[in-house]
């Protein structure tokens, strides 16, 4: 189930984040009341004539190990760092390399709807939403550019991580971050604007009440902080 502007943050306990690749998988269990990450750990698929079957089981034994954990997969939702809208160029990127991504990501995607868990979306956060947040923690101008590097150093320092975690892994953490710090009321700021615009089409009051209606439900599921 997709819970994009249908459900409330105070609806589960727990975030798990995906930095997702067709290889190297860094994964985040985030405590969403507690606003931290419990652990983070890796899926790694090893060279294989079908790598997709091999991540698609890895997942399932991810899964399985939380609910052995005593986690509740009705406890949890999932996100994901979006696809690239393009392939970037530089070093490593390549049309095989996209194509492998995309595999990946249906692979979750096949994943969490046959397994009837809770994802946000099914687009996921874009990392120029990860690297602008950053930049505002750090007090960084538009311009400036963040990396791997900045972002491991900073879930390290904040959240007193071990030091050989994974770029994978404090991606995954970062990630979860940012959707809850940032993304998630952000999301719902666009779909009031879009409401709003939609309201000033109408004239019959019933439609207009409708309209208001909605954004006030929409304005009750953001994420409200001390």
């Amino acid at each position: 189930m997709v819970i994009k502007f249908s459900k409330e943050i105070t609806d589960y306990k727990y975030l798990v984040m995906f930095d997702l690749a067709s290889k190297k998988t860094g994964v985040c269990l985030y405590d969403i009341y507690k606003n931290e990450p419990i652990h983070t750990s890796m899926i790694i698929v090893n060279n294989h004539e079908l790598g997709i079957v091999d991540l698609y089981n890895l997942i399932d034994e991810y899964f399985k190990k939380l609910v052995e954990n005593g986690i509740s997969l009705s406890d949890i939702f999932v996100s994901f760092e979006s696809m690239p809208t393009q392939i970037r160029s530089g070093k490593g990127s390549t049309i095989q390399t996209f194509l492998a991504l995309a595999k990946a990501h249906a692979i979750l995607d096949l994943y969490l709807y046959q397994h009837d868990i809770d994802v946000y979306d099914y687009v996921g956060i874009y990392p120029i939403t990860t690297h602008n947040y950053l930049k505002k923690i750090l007090n960084k101008s538009k311009v400036d550019k963040v990396d791997k590097d900045d972002i491991k150093k900073y879930v390290v320092d904040y959240y007193k991580l071990k030091q050989d975690i994974t770029f994978d892994e404090s991606d995954a953490v970062f990630l979860a971050k940012t959707l809850i710090d940032v993304k998630w009321n952000k999301d719902i700021d666009e779909e009031i604007k879009v409401k709003k615009r939609h309201k000033k089409t109408l004239k019959a009051q019933h439609a207009i009440k409708n309209v208001d209606d909605q954004i006030k439900e929409l304005e009750r599921k953001k994420i409200y902080t001390n």
